[in-house]
Formats: structure tokens, C-alpha cells, sequence
């Protein structure tokens, strides 16, 4: 009964974000499920990447997507992503609990930080640095990072891939929110084979990564409806709550 909801409401915040639907899921399925962090972080995974998928399509019918600038940070991401799938089932689950925390903070507060910006009456939009293409340094760490972060916990890794893409490939914050969906998808795939030999709860798996395809399909055609200081605001301290979880979550591994 609750696998619908479950996979509705990540599927939603994908399609709507372009990403955050897996730093949700890990804690959410422990909770729901009472799976381990590396069940619920494998799961996640499967459900990030149908729903990215379904959500990729939605946002590419209105001309947002960058092809070139998505496979690029995907594919430097793999090996990221191979290494932290491996590395997850080493990492003591008292560990993973509280990086996990820290990352629920800290987009939390930057999901909150964004949302003041669209709330105050001067702010505007940024413009964009200018599109960045080519293969740098910096973009090849990003990306390994990001593709890592995806591995060893399960999730989407979209809440750091937007940022990124607009600080270092220089898109626009819609242009990078539908780019990060086909980042996402990459690593996801990528990250999941790793743990192939791992995955558990198959038919609840299966039943809730279709439920986040609806959702996402859902969130991606209303997300240019929806307040977007709402649904910063409302994320983010969604996020901050859902971190007060893990932590106590982390404390009872003791």
C-alpha cells in the first residue's frame, strides 16, 4: 500500500527538480520497508533511473536539454560511480548513515538559501556564464565526484549536478535542471550495474521504480506551473526533517 505513494512522490521530485528524488528515497525505504542503507540505496538507484528517464523526456519537448554537455558529465562520472557502488558495502552503515545526514543539511540549506533569493522582490535571474563545452580539469573532477557520491549512496546525485552545471558548463538553471536528468540517468545506470549482484526486493523494486516513472512524468510536465519559491521552500525543509531522521537513525546504530 505504500509503494505507490513512495514511488509517486520521488518520481514527483525529480521531474519537478531534476534530481533529490534518491537523497529521499535511501531514508525513506529504511523507514518504510525497514531495508539496510545499501538495500534501500540500491533500490534508490533503480527508481532514479526510470524516473529520470521518463522525466528527460518530459523537459526535451521544451527545448531545455544539452545533449553534448550531459554525456560529457555522465560519462566522466562512471568511474566515479563504479568506485563508490564497490566501496558501499565496505563502508560500515553508521558511516553511510551520517554522510548521508550531512548531505540532506546541506542541500537542505541551500534548497532554503535559494528559496530567500526568489522570495526577495529585487532578485533576478543570473544570467548564464556562457555554455562550456570542453573537458577541463575542473569538470573531469566534478563530475568523478559527483559520480561517486551517486555510488556509494544510492542516490541521484541532482542536488550537486545543477549547481555544477551552472557554476562550471555555464547553463541556465532550467537548461541545467533537464541536462542533470540525463547525468543522472548515466551514473544511475552506471552505479546500478555495480551493485547488480546486490539488488533485493525485487518485485517491490520493480513496482516502485514504475510508480516513479508516473510521478516524474507528472513533476516534469508541471514543473513550469508550480511557485518555484514554494517548492524550494518546501523542499528544503523537507530535506532538513528528513535529516533529523537519519541522524537518529545513525545515533540508534551506536
Amino acid at each position: 500500500m505504500l509503494t505507490l505513494p513512495a514511488g509517486l512522490a520521488l518520481g514527483a521530485v525529480l521531474g519537478l527538480l531534476g534530481g533529490g528524488g534518491g537523497l529521499i528515497a535511501v531514508p525513506l525505504f529504511g523507514a518504510l520497508f525497514g531495508w539496510t542503507i545499501d538495500d534501500a540505496g540500491t533500490a534508490s538507484m533503480a527508481c532514479v533511473l526510470t524516473g529520470s528517464a521518463v522525466a528527460l523526456a518530459g523537459h526535451r519537448g521544451a527545448n531545455r536539454l544539452r545533449v553534448r554537455v550531459g554525456i560529457t558529465y555522465g560519462v566522466l562520472g562512471t568511474a566515479g560511480a563504479i568506485a563508490g557502488s564497490l566501496a558501499a558495502f565496505k563502508v560500515p552503515n553508521l558511516v553511510q548513515h551520517i554522510g548521508l545526514s550531512a548531505l540532506l543539511v546541506t542541500s537542505g540549506m541551500l534548497m532554503l538559501r535559494k528559496a530567500r533569493r526568489l522570495r526577495s522582490p529585487d532578485s533576478a535571474a543570473a544570467p548564464a556564464a556562457g555554455l562550456n563545452t570542453g573537458v577541463r580539469p575542473a569538470v573531469a573532477a566534478v563530475a568523478t565526484g559527483i559520480g561517486a557520491v551517486v555510488g556509494l549512496f544510492g542516490i541521484s546525485g541532482g542536488f550537486l549536478t545543477v549547481p555544477a552545471l551552472v557554476a562550471v558548463a555555464g547553463l541556465a538553471v532550467p537548461e541545467a535542471t533537464a541536462t542533470a536528468l540525463l547525468v543522472v540517468m548515466i551514473n544511475s545506470t552506471t552505479a546500478l550495474a555495480a551493485r547488480a549482484s546486490h539488488i533485493a526486493h525485487l518485485p517491490t523494486v520493480a513496482a516502485l521504480a514504475a510508480a516513479t516513472a508516473v510521478g516524474a512524468l507528472l513533476g516534469a510536465r508541471y514543473s513550469r506551473r508550480l511557485s518555484a519559491f514554494g517548492l524550494a521552500a518546501g523542499f528544503g525543509s523537507l530535506m532538513l526533517a528528513i535529516a533529523v531522521w537519519e541522524l537518529r537513525m545513525a545515533v540508534a546504530g551506536l
